[in-house]
C-alpha cells in the first residue's frame, strides 16, 4: 500500500490523534495529495469526507473549488461546514454565489461557517445576502454576518447592524461592535457612544477601539469617565488608546492623572496614548 493509501486509511481511525496525523501529514506532502484527496471527498464515510475538505483547504489548489461546492449540500454537517470554510481559504471568487445560497440553508453551522468564508473571500457581492442574515434566529450566524460586513467594510449595513448593539446576545453586541469600528463610518459614532455603557466588559472594550477607528472627538467625554470609572482594567485600557488616537490635546490632563493608581496595563496604554499626542512624561 501506498503511503498517501496509507494515511486515507488511517483518515478513518477511531482515535483522534491518528486521523489528525494523518491529516496534518497529507497536507505535508503538497501537490501530490490533491487528486487523492479529491477521490476521497467522495468517500463513504462522513470522516474521511470532512478531513478531505480540511486538507483541501491547507493546500490551496484551485482544481478543488467545484468539488468542495458540491460539498457544500453533502449529508454530513461536518462536510458542509469544512467544506464552506475551505473555500473561503481557498480565495476563489466563483465559491461567492453557492455560499451565498447557503446562508439560507437549513443547517445553524453551514450557515454561520458560510457568512465566515464570505467575510474571508472579500467579495461585496455578498453583502445584501449577510445583511439578510443579520435576521438569522441562531446568534453565533448573526454575529458571523456582522463580522463579514465589517471585513467588507460594508458602510450600507450600518442601519441595519447598530439596532443589535441593543441586542439580548452579548457576542452579537461585541461582533456588532467590532464591526462598526472596521467600517469606520461617522454615522455609526452617536450609537457606539451608548455602548460605551453596555454591561458587557468586551462590548465597551470594542466600544472604545471603534470609536478611536472612527475618529470620533465627540466621543472624549464619555471616553475619560470610561478611563476614570469602568470596573475593568481592559476598558480602561482601550479606552486610553482611544483618547490618543482621536487626537484631542485636551485630553492630555486626564491621561496624566490616570498614571496613578493604575494597573500596569493600562499604564502601559496611557502612556502610549500620550504619545500618540505628543506629550511625554515629565514634560511641564
Amino acid at each position: 500500500m501506498s503511503q498517501i493509501a496509507c494515511l486515507i486509511k488511517n483518515l478513518a481511525a477511531d482515535h483522534y490523534d491518528v486521523y489528525q496525523s494523518a491529516a496534518i501529514q497529507l497536507i505535508e506532502l503538497g501537490d501530490v495529495a490533491v487528486d487523492p484527496m479529491l477521490n476521497a471527498l467522495q468517500d463513504a464515510n462522513p470522516q474521511v469526507r470532512y478531513l478531505a475538505a480540511w486538507v483541501l483547504g491547507e493546500l490551496g489548489d484551485q482544481r478543488a473549488v467545484t468539488p468542495l461546492v458540491n460539498a457544500l449540500w453533502d449529508s454530513d454537517e461536518r462536510v458542509q461546514d469544512w467544506a464552506a470554510k475551505a473555500l473561503g481559504e481557498l480565495g476563489d471568487m466563483q465559491a461567492v454565489p453557492p455560499l451565498m445560497q447557503a446562508l439560507t440553508a437549513s443547517t445553524t453551522s453551514i450557515r454561520l461557517h458560510a457568512a465566515l468564508a464570505l467575510g474571508r473571500l472579500g467579495d461585496k457581492r455578498a453583502i445584501p445576502a449577510l445583511i439578510a442574515a443579520l435576521n438569522d434566529a441562531d446568534a453565533l450566524t448573526c454575529s458571523a454576518a456582522a463580522e463579514a460586513l465589517g471585513k467588507l467594510r460594508a458602510v450600507q449595513a450600518i442601519p441595519m447592524l447598530i439596532p443589535h448593539l441593543q441586542g439580548s446576545d452579548a457576542w452579537v453586541r461585541m461582533r456588532v461592535t467590532h464591526a462598526l469600528g472596521e467600517i469606520s463610518d461617522m454615522s455609526a459614532a452617536a450609537a457606539l457612544r451608548v455602548t460605551l455603557y453596555d454591561d458587557n466588559e468586551w462590548v465597551r472594550y470594542n466600544a472604545a477601539w471603534a470609536l478611536a477607528k472612527i475618529g470620533d472627538k465627540q466621543a472624549r467625554d464619555a471616553l475619560i469617565q470610561c478611563l476614570q470609572t469602568d470596573n475593568s482594567s481592559n476598558v480602561r485600557r482601550s479606552a486610553a488608546l482611544a483618547l490618543g488616537h482621536i487626537g484631542d490635546k485636551t485630553c492630555i490632563e486626564p491621561l496624566v492623572a490616570a498614571l496613578e493608581n493604575e494597573d500596569a496595563g493600562v499604564i502601559e496604554a496611557v502612556d502610549r496614548a500620550l504619545q500618540y499626542l505628543g506629550y511625554t512624561v515629565g514634560n511641564d
